[in-house]
């Protein structure tokens, strides 16, 4: 048996995961209803992940692969589980079994965060290192392609077969995965030996994030590039002369943001938003106007979910249109999202499909996987798939909850195959920083212990 094809080339679920990222919004629309080329590259993954578990069982794999079992959570399970179940659920009651697909699917797409978990674990290096190139070459064209479309306004080409605009921009998503790529690019930039080209595409994304004036755009920009920042620090030994530039660097960056950003049309809007009295701008002024409507709409909603136990509890289910029965639409009408299902807040939203059951086990995984990447903070930098995956889940999270994002493939697909990834980090061996610090944190322990046994040996002869 030749072992090292039971491992797979890259982790499982990248293909789709590439799409959506280097394409985003008009890349998830390529194909023709119902069958898309997201959902016929995730089929595919997963019939290539059972082939390949059947033909090749754990007993058969040379110990090249990552961890011995594939990580996932329990509160995974249960999300998947109960998604299930709202769903089967919701078909006695849904006036349309075609819009009861359509709500669900975002939430059924947490399925592959196993098959990327499982994926992982059975990962060469060399597959995990391929896979993060393939990630980095789709940040890299989502960016040059970014940028023609914003010489030209940003509309893109309209093609009948395309439900959506050919290299259009649409702010959100697009802002959110240039902030990720600048925080990809910024690492890379700190750990080559010959960092210019990283460097300028760090910068080019910059620009790009500041030129769609997205607010949510910018937060999530400002997150990724902090957290690629803590990333690449955690990950350097204390002696290194990186480590030193790195801090050298935080006052600058610092300094330039604030000079830069409010003079950008998002950090106008962005800043309207958190002082109403410093609108002066026709911008700002419509930024506090689209703030307004959605406190209205997400404060309509719970409300509404509130008003009976049983949908407080478990939720509304899939397939109805919980803003025309929260009397809520009509604050989100006018806006450049059509046929709008969602409150533009993924919180929100699942509070009014899954209820409290749902809301508490999505918030749970969320805050279970940034602990994650807190604790093994130092991993995450020395690894390029981990950092690529963190900062994906990190960048897609802020525009999820001021926007239509996870409720569709281009940010779902990214955002749940990224935290089957980051899962891995429960099995990832200490990286030599980690082991570096506790080596050291281990010789003083044992130098206090050697003190105090000294001064009580003193005072015993005393």
């Amino acid at each position: 048996m030749n072992e090292r094809r039971a491992h797979p080339a890259a982790v499982a679920g990248v293909s789709a995961t590439v799409l959506l990222v280097g394409a985003t919004r008009w890349g998830s629309y390529i194909g023709s209803p119902p069958l898309f080329l997201t959902d016929l590259l995730l089929a595919a993954a997963f019939i290539a992940a059972l082939v390949r578990s059947a033909k090749y069982p754990r007993s058969s794999l040379s110990p090249e692969y990552t961890s011995s079992r594939s990580n996932t959570s329990p509160l995974l399970f249960l999300f998947v589980s109960f998604v299930i179940v709202r769903v089967g659920w919701s078909l006695t009651a849904t006036p349309s079994i075609a819009m009861l697909v359509r709500d669900a699917a975002p939430f059924l797409y947490a399925f592959i965060a196993f098959l990327s978990a499982w994926s992982l674990s059975r990962a060469t290096p060399a597959g995990r290192a391929r896979t993060a190139g393939i990630l980095r070459l789709a940040l890299t064209f989502h960016l040059l392609w970014c940028l023609a479309s914003i010489a030209v306004g940003g509309v893109g080409f309209n093609i009948p077969s395309l439900g959506a605009p050919l290299f259009g921009i649409r702010p959100d998503i697009d802002a959110a995965v240039l902030g990720v790529g600048a925080g990809v690019f910024l690492i890379r930039a700190a750990k080559a030996p010959r960092p210019f080209w990283p460097a300028l595409a760090m910068i080019l994304s910059l620009f790009g994030v500041l030129s769609v004036y997205a607010r949510a755009g910018l937060i999530s920009m400002v997150i990724t590039l902090v957290f690629a920042f803590v990333f690449h620090y955690s990950s350097t030994p204390r002696r290194s002369g990186k480590r030193l530039v790195a801090q050298v660097a935080v006052p600058v960056a610092v300094i330039a943001a604030l000079i830069i950003i409010p003079q950008t049309t998002a950090g106008e809007r962005l800043i309207a938003t958190l002082t109403p009295g410093a609108a002066s701008s026709q911008a700002q002024y419509s930024a506090q106007g689209t703030e307004n409507a959605r406190r209205l709409v997400w404060s309509g909603v719970v409300s509404w979910v509130n008003q009976e136990p049983a949908r407080q509890l478990f939720g509304s289910g899939f397939g109805n249109d919980f803003l025309t029965e929260s009397g809520t639409l009509a604050f989100l009408e006018g806006s450049t999202y059509d046929n709008v299902r969602s409150p533009h807040n993924w919180f929100v939203g699942i509070y009014a499909r899954m209820g409290t059951v749902g809301l508490l086990l999505s918030a749970g995984i969320c805050l279970e996987v940034l602990i994650l990447l807190w604790r093994k903070r130092a991993s995450v930098g020395s690894d390029p798939l981990f950092a690529t995956a963190a900062l994906l889940f990190l960048g897609i999270l802020p525009v999820a909850n001021l926007g239509v994002v996870l409720e569709a493939p281009f940010g779902a697909v990214p955002f749940w195959w990224s935290i089957g990834v980051l899962y891995g980090l429960r099995s990832a061996p200490p990286t030599s920083v980690t082991v570096a610090v506790r080596g050291a944190q281990r010789r003083t322990a044992s130098n206090r212990f050697q003190l105090a046994e000294g001064r009580r040996r003193a005072r015993a002869v005393r």
